[in-house]
């Protein structure tokens, strides 16, 4: 043991030593208060896991097109986000009244067009938001679908957890 070393843990208790060693090293990462576990940034970089709840949505919704109705305080946007870091798909989600209808995507879209909007829309339905693996620019297929919701804007999340809301076409009159 070199002179420093021993002289900081000589006599002392708690020593700096001693307090990483005990309390730092002997602790996992992924046992600490900020584990990242379900959060979109550390499950896409660190391959983290998917909370239990985060992990029992994405069994609900197994394939391209998959649906699946909640409750709505059992899922939000960073939710899909970590489903998108995790699947590396888009989802999107609905909210009616206390439920959120989430549907599954690919890697570039998510099977809803201007028909499907308006008639989720006469059903109660409105867009929350939705998830794109990398980029958060909408697409003209966004747009459309914002227009037929006849809603001013929405969300997009990326992967990374990262959000941008989007706003509606103005039309010249």
């Amino acid at each position: 043991m070199n002179k420093l070393l021993k002289k900081l843990t000589d006599g002392v208790k708690n020593s700096i030593l001693m307090y990483v060693d005990k309390n730092t090293i002997s602790l996992p990462i992924e046992h600490g208060p900020h584990s990242g576990k379900g959060e979109p940034w550390a499950v896409m970089r660190h391959n983290r896991p998917l909370t239990n709840r985060q992990q029992a949505l994405l069994y609900k919704l197994p394939e391209y097109d998959s649906r699946v109705i909640v409750n709505k305080s059992d899922v939000s946007m960073k939710d899909l986000a970590a489903l998108t870091a995790k699947a590396e798909v888009e989802f999107a989600m609905f909210t009616r009244k206390r439920e959120r209808l989430i549907i599954r995507g690919d890697e570039s879209k998510v099977n809803i067009d201007p028909d499907d909007a308006k008639e989720l829309r006469v059903q109660g339905y409105k867009w929350s938001g939705h998830t794109h693996v990398e980029d958060l620019l909408e697409s003209d297929g966004d747009k459309a679908v914002l227009e037929a919701f006849n809603q001013n804007s929405s969300v997009i999340y990326n992967a990374k957890g990262e959000f941008r809301e989007f706003f509606r076409m103005r039309r010249e009159v």
